[in-house]
């Protein structure tokens, strides 16, 4: 049986059927560790900007606007609206 020539400049021909992706799911699920640690870092987060609201409304800091960031830092006795 004579052999086949294949010219080594042309690209190797692919199988002509692929087989079909296997579906997946469109949001998997989480595991519950990570769960727990996303909903401790939320409550974490949400005490915080309590703080910091809590801070603010006490007029023991303030806003300031630093290099195209807004920074909270401690007021100022002396420039006080008393």
């Amino acid at each position: 049986m004579p052999r086949r020539i294949v010219n080594p400049g042309l690209p190797v021909p692919r199988p002509k059927r692929r087989q079909a992706p296997r579906p997946l799911s469109l949001l998997g699920a989480v595991p519950d560790e990570r769960t727990a640690a996303a909903m401790d870092d939320e409550h974490a987060a949400e005490q915080l900007v309590a703080d910091l609201l809590a801070l603010m409304e006490a007029g023991l800091i303030e806003p300031v606007q630093m290099d195209d960031a807004l920074r909270y830092a401690p007021t100022d006795p002396d420039t006080a609206d008393d």
